[in-house]
């Protein structure tokens, strides 16, 4: 059963990244949420979701996009439980948030 779950997260990663990459947002975040929302107790989902939605931040930072990037930060800040998080995630979307703050 743990294993559905993550490879369901794979799954889902998969189907949205061409709908961020194609740039179509009203597509993109309902997906986003749902893939957000699933699993809520797995602490192994929430560190991938965590990764996830730094990857996020970092493109929106490369297509010169930060005000996207905090957005997805912010997404991450209010949906993800910190106790499930490394402290090496943590410092991953507080080096994003630094890199867009400073790109306003």
């Amino acid at each position: 059963m743990a294993q559905d779950a993550r490879e369901e997260f794979v799954d889902r990663v998969k189907a949205i990244d061409p709908v961020f990459r194609r740039g179509e947002l009203d597509a993109f975040w309902p997906m986003l949420r749902a893939l957000i929302a699933m699993a809520p107790d797995r602490a192994d989902l929430s560190k991938k979701k965590s990764h996830y939605l730094a990857s996020l931040a970092a493109r929106s930072l490369a297509r010169d996009d930060p005000r996207s990037a905090i957005d997805f930060l912010d997404y991450a800040e209010r949906t993800l439980n910190p106790r499930d998080l490394t402290p090496f995630l943590l410092d991953e979307r507080s080096d994003y948030r630094r890199k867009a703050q400073q790109a306003l």
